[in-house]
């Protein structure tokens, strides 16, 4: 009996160590990020928002003008925007436009081909259905920056 209890208290020495260790090795590292540009389609995960084939980022006067409504992605095929809130900054002044489809409106339109280099826009409260029409999903968007 002696010597099973000294076999426990061994284990235990032994194996005390070896739990803190491991959990040690399950704590992930952060690291500092940028800034919001640092943040890809990868780390959001999920359905993400599409204009002019592209996630945010640069975009030209030529792609807004031939482009006049969003996409989804990142989720089941077959998936809908069905309404967003487009966030237009001009020279300073946000201006916010609601739609309730996946469809730009005339004054969307108007507003993103009256942008200059340095403006930006931004897609905010996106929502789609998923292909069973039933199930609702918020979408990510980035800022778009026109040059």
């Amino acid at each position: 009996m002696k010597n099973m209890v000294k076999y426990l208290l061994y284990l235990s020495l032994f194996l005390f160590p070896t739990g803190f260790f491991a959990r040690m090795a399950v704590i992930p590292a952060v690291s500092p990020a940028s800034g919001p540009e640092a943040v890809t389609e990868a780390s959001y995960g999920g359905a993400y928002l599409l204009f002019a084939g592209k996630f945010g980022g640069e975009i030209s006067r030529k792609e807004i003008a031939s482009h006049s409504e969003v996409s989804v992605d990142g989720c089941a095929k077959g998936s809908r925007i069905f309404q967003f809130t487009l966030h237009v900054t001009k020279s300073g002044n946000t201006v916010a436009l609601k739609s309730k489809s996946n469809a730009l409106t005339a004054d969307m339109i108007v507003k993103l081909k009256s942008l200059s280099k340095g403006d930006s826009f931004e897609f905010r409260n996106t929502k789609a259905h998923l292909p069973n029409s039933k199930d609702v999903v918020d979408v990510h968007a980035k800022r778009f920056f026109v040059v």
